[in-house]
């Protein structure tokens, strides 16, 4: 297939007018949104929306997220909104928030892999916004890379997944947030977060008055239990490079462990990389490191292009440093034990 790739900083009109024809006439595309690039499709096509999953290779039992451009849009893929649903959306919305509803007829059982609810977007990068305005459609997007690897958060990340593979690619620059929107189930009378994102819990407790934070967002899902939002089921974020996260009560004592796994790999062959906040960086001598950033929302931003960049670099181990769960961090820290396939070391 012939990849069309357009900059959007100098191609707008031409690529959003191709992206909405394609995206109308049944195809993929690829679109930047504020939290990462998506690939999306008419959600209300069944056909189109199979071919997302068959493109990235994603388990058809993985419910994926509808993009809408107003929030009118809400009550046509959902049968029932209650007040407090309503109340957030209209707080957090355009933004990196996915409210979970029960979804209307209109949604095809393939995108929610066949349960009664739909998580509903909207996204705050106007060009995304202007993108499903011009289609016509309601766009069912995950975030576009193949199943499993890390979520790209530049178009160059997505050119080396999916080249050739979708007919559009819109290059909007580096996302701004770096993971994946907030799902936050809204159908019952509590807020339930099933995946952490930019907005966090404290700031949905604010205004809803209680959160509760699934237990899958930090252990996976129980035996048979099913997954309510993308992110909760699979091994996700993945790099070809393992990766290991360490925890520790303070520096030294996260630093000295750090530098013990990092000096065996060493000796094994093995090529490591740690990637740290600098409180940290400063404490591992010239063992080859990167500073991601001090804060959780820094990190956040640079975590999946760094564990790109680890794979480019050639990396056999990513030793990753556990940030704590309050705020973002509780984003990280979901995105990061998925990647590591919940190998954390605490000390």
């Amino acid at each position: 297939m012939n990849t069309r790739i357009y900059d959007l900083k100098t191609e707008y009109e031409q690529g959003l007018n191709e992206a909405a024809r394609v995206v109308a006439k049944g195809g993929l595309v690829v679109m930047p949104t504020e939290t990462v690039y998506g690939l999306g499709a008419n959600a209300a096509d069944p056909h189109a929306v199979r071919h997302i999953f068959e493109v990235k290779g994603r388990p058809q039992d993985n419910p994926l997220i509808v993009h809408i451009c107003d929030i009118s849009q809400a009550w046509i893929a959902a049968r029932e909104i209650s007040p407090l649903a309503e109340r957030l959306m209209r707080r957090f919305w355009p933004g990196p928030f996915t409210a979970v509803l029960k979804k209307s007829r209109l949604i095809p059982d393939v995108v929610s892999a066949g349960l009664e609810t739909v998580g509903v977007r909207l996204p705050a990068l106007e060009c995304a916004r202007e993108l499903i305005r011009r289609s016509g459609c309601m766009i069912a997007a995950p975030s576009a890379n193949l199943s499993g690897r890390p979520s790209p958060t530049r178009a160059a990340h997505v050119i080396r997944d999916l080249y050739g593979r979708v007919p559009v690619i819109l290059d909007g620059g580096e996302s701004g947030v770096g993971v994946e929107s907030t799902v936050c189930d809204l159908t019952g009378e509590v807020p339930v977060i099933l995946r952490p994102g930019g907005i966090t819990a404290e700031m949905i407790k604010e205004e809803a008055g209680d959160v509760r934070i699934a237990h899958a967002v930090l252990n996976g899902l129980a035996e048979g239990e099913k997954a309510a939002s993308p992110g909760m089921k699979y091994k996700h974020y993945s790099p070809k490079a393992k990766v290991t996260v360490v925890e520790a009560e303070n520096a030294d004592k996260l630093a000295n462990e750090l530098n013990l796994l990092y000096d065996k790999n060493v000796c094994q062959g093995r090529r490591t990389l740690i990637l740290c906040a600098s409180d940290v960086a400063g404490l591992l001598g010239e063992r080859e490191h990167k500073c991601m950033g001090d804060t959780p929302e820094q990190i956040a931003h640079s975590m999946f292009d760094e564990l790109r960049l680890a794979d480019e670099n050639g990396i056999d181990e990513i030793l990753f440093e556990a940030t704590g769960t309050e705020g973002m961090g509780l984003a990280v820290m979901n995105r990061v034990i998925r990647a590591a396939g919940f190998d954390v070391i605490k000390v």
